[in-house]
């Protein structure tokens, strides 16, 4: 669903930070920058390239850190909630008194968890996959990458598996890895300022921390790698593909050095197949199939994609349901978390006890204990066991992990996606490998049917083909197995499109994020960039008065003006509202305002790049600070924005067509695209939100899109425009105005926010 550029008079428009506005990744080489980058000579320059690099290791190290503290606490308290149940035994409470004491435990944590995404934050909610994916984009939202998000997501991924919830840690380890990547680009690089800041370089290393959580939750770094590219990151070149790779080595190598001695009891230092990470290597007997097993990888592959279509189909449905009946935060949704943890932990208790046996959780069978384990664990039994495990037990337990799966994503709580799918699956996948063993036809074991069946669940969810299999591969440490699973995630992925999205792509698109795929659609070649752009477009003279720029700024909420000679009003560049905002407030120190009514015999003074960095950006102060700054006798004076506009910017003719227009935007992370016609002349602009009206077919060749969509009289008929869009979507049940930011929201906090592309 398009998001356009919607702007509210001055009064109205929040702070920055409050928007869903997009990220200019592309670097703005105006004269400012170029004469920072000239002052710091070589020498100077050499701290940047290797304090980089020493970042690089660190976000690493602090994505292994979150990872192992994760890890640690989790094993801790299952401990201590699984001891509990041993002492009470060994005390000789009953069956209902140790169940009390289990939910309350459970309940416990979930209230831990449920309060730090309905009372905290909001954004620490799911996995943070797909708010990382949106970023990696261009899309900024509001919190994802703060420090108070890092502490909510590690904490409360702790009590939500801890809980009993079918959640995995994984996902919040690559939103956690990210979050470290992004806080290290505020850092300086000795004597030079921020050098990171700039969105380019903050995206790299957010784009790192990814792979590094990825690499710390799997032990995978080169799964973690693909990962991040995989996933979202489109800016990628084999100069950052190997930044990735250091930065997810130093993290994976930190998980092993203390996962082996605190989780395997092995000696410090000791790495390698010793230490095995996840989900473990299989025996020397599973190492070889028949080719005609083949088929048989594929039909399970293709029953994946199926089962992970049906359940982003249900999830999508109940998601739409969240929205509208519960919302982002506060008590209803706090409290649909204990509901749902109080059923799904009660459930789990009694139903081994549909199998005959001991009532003790320390006494049950692996297939009992699927039901109250983690998703390791669990995984380690599917793969590993050596005796089938009961047929109709095990085929229960697939089919409620199933339904509680669908049910769980999306609730208030922090929760990953990666292993309770991988664990349906493998379930599934371990059916097919007891009812298949004793065939002379057939050479995998149960636990090569289990990879292979996890493999297909989860790949038809999330729609992850490559990564994912390398992923499984190092986790595994079996690559004579590639094969089945390429084959298995290819089927599983061509049959799930069929149907619908990716989980991650469907929770995206249901928040309203304007996201850019990977590639346009087939309409967008018959349209030219005159089509679908906004043609009114606010310009800026090359010379303005500072009271005249500063009403320009005030007028609009646009974030990039064209900068036009007075004279002929030919385009010269382009210029950012934040280095205006920086300009604005610290012209006066330098001496950037000059008297109109006097010749001057010498340039005005420049705001350096390197002070602007001082003061935050390409953060930037709000305009009621700067006016409040600005005297009147400067509002009177005259400002030369050639030092600050980036002369080189890209820009398209107007019959250029949408495609080469959509592929340039995505390609080069742009925020702002002008169109010109003959002589230079701007006869438009493009942002993400008239791409996305052009992909989404609303745009016809030959018409033209809204002059103006800048004018805050247009917010409620562009709300009811998107509402309509979102009917002929969605079936009538299912229509309902989503929230345009990552968070959910209710439809009185959606009032107070604005669209900005």
């Amino acid at each position: 669903m398009s998001v356009r550029e919607v702007s509210l008079p001055t009064a109205a428009v929040p702070r920055p930070g409050k928007c869903l506005e997009s990220i200019d990744f592309d670097l703005h080489e105006t004269p400012q920058y170029m004469s920072y980058v000239s002052a710091n000579n070589e020498a100077r320059l050499d701290w940047k390239g290797g304090f980089r690099w020493l970042y690089l290791c660190g976000v690493g190290l602090g994505a292994g850190v979150v990872a192992v503290f994760i890890q640690t606490s989790l094993k801790f308290v299952m401990e201590v909630k699984f001891g509990t149940q041993e002492w009470l035994s060994a005390l000789g409470y009953g069956l209902w008194f140790r169940f009390t004491v289990w939910l309350l435990i459970s309940l416990l944590l979930a209230s831990v968890a449920g309060a730090l995404v309905c009372y905290v934050e909001p954004l620490c909610a799911g996995s943070g996959i797909p708010e990382i994916k949106c970023y990696l984009n261009g899309v900024d939202q509001p919190n994802v990458l703060r420090l108070r998000t890092l502490i909510a997501k590690a904490v409360g991924i702790v009590c939500s598996v801890a809980a009993g919830l079918p959640c995995g840690k994984e996902g919040p380890m690559i939103h956690s890895g990210a979050i470290v990547g992004a806080l290290a680009a505020n850092a300086n690089a000795g004597p030079l300022v921020g050098p990171y800041r700039p969105t380019c370089e903050a995206r790299d290393l957010t784009a790192a921390g990814a792979a590094a959580g990825v690499a710390a939750a799997f032990g995978a770094p080169i799964g973690g790698v693909l990962f991040a590219v995989e996933e979202g990151a489109t800016h990628i070149n084999p100069a950052i593909v190997v930044r990735m790779f250091v930065c997810s080595s130093v993290a994976a190598l930190f998980v092993r050095f203390f996962a082996g001695p605190r989780e395997h009891e092995v000696p410090w230092g000791t790495l390698g197949i010793g230490v095995p990470v996840e989900f473990g290597r299989f025996s020397s007997s599973d190492q070889c199939y028949f080719l005609w097993e083949l088929p048989i990888f594929a039909a399970m592959g293709v029953t994946g994609g199926l089962l992970g279509a049906a359940a982003n189909s249900l999830n999508q449905r109940l998601t739409c349901w969240r929205m509208r009946r519960i919302g982002s935060r506060g008590t209803c949704r706090f409290v649909e978390a204990l509901g749902v943890t109080a059923a799904i932990v009660s459930f789990n208790f009694f139903a081994p006890f549909l199998l005959a046996g001991s009532t003790e959780l320390h006494q049950f069978s692996p297939v009992q204990r699927l039901f109250v384990d983690t998703g390791g664990s669990s995984m380690g039994s599917l793969f590993h066991g050596t005796e089938d495990m009961h047929t109709g037990m095990l085929f229960f337990f697939a089919l409620v992990h199933f339904a509680q799966l669908i049910w769980t994503y999306g609730l208030g709580v922090p929760s990953g996606l990666f292993v309770p799918a991988l664990l349906g699956g493998a379930a599934f996948g371990r059916l097919v490998g007891q009812a298949l063993q004793g065939s002379a036809y057939v050479a995998a074991g149960p636990g090569i049917y289990a990879l292979v069946g996890a493999t297909a669940m989860m790949s038809g969810m999330a729609r992850i083909t490559i990564s994912l299999s390398v992923i499984l591969m190092e986790t595994t440490g079996e690559a004579q197995w590639g094969l089945p699973i390429f084959l298995t995630t290819v089927a599983a992925k061509w049959i799930g499109d069929m149907f619908n999205k990716g989980i991650y792509d469907i929770h995206i698109d249901l928040k309203h994020v304007p996201l850019l795929e990977q590639r346009p659609e087939k309409q967008m070649l018959a349209l030219q960039a005159s089509d679908f752009m906004t043609s009114a477009v606010v310009t800026l003279d090359v010379v303005m008065k500072v009271e005249s720029l500063v009403e320009v700024l005030e007028g609009c909420g646009h974030h990039g003006f064209p900068v036009l000679d007075p004279a002929s009003k030919r385009f010269l560049g382009l210029v950012e509202r934040s280095t205006l905002h920086h300009v604005l407030r610290l012209g006066r120190l330098v001496g950037a305002f000059t008297d109109a009514s006097l010749p001057s015999k010498q340039s005005p003074g420049i705001v350096q790049y390197e002070e602007m960095l001082r003061h935050g950006h390409p953060g930037f102060p709000s305009l009621q600070e700067v006016r409040g700054m600005l005297t009147a006798g400067e509002c009177a004076q005259m400002l030369d924005l050639r030092p600050y506009t980036n002369m080189g910017c890209f820009f398209v003719p107007a019959h250029t067509t949408a495609s080469r227009c959509y592929r340039l935007f995505r390609s080069m992370g742009l925020r702002h695209l002008p169109v010109l016609g003959e002589d230079y002349l701007v006869q438009g602009i493009i942002t993400r939100s008239n791409l996305l009206a052009a992909q989404e077919g609303h745009i016809k060749p030959g018409s033209r899109a809204p002059a103006d969509l800048s004018d805050g009289k247009d917010m409620k008929r562009e709300r009811q425009r998107a509402r309509t869009r979102e009917e002929k979507v969605f079936s009538s049940e299912l229509a309902c105005e989503m929230s345009p930011v990552i968070g959910l929201m209710s439809l009185e906090a959606q009032r107070d926010i604005r669209f900005e592309v």
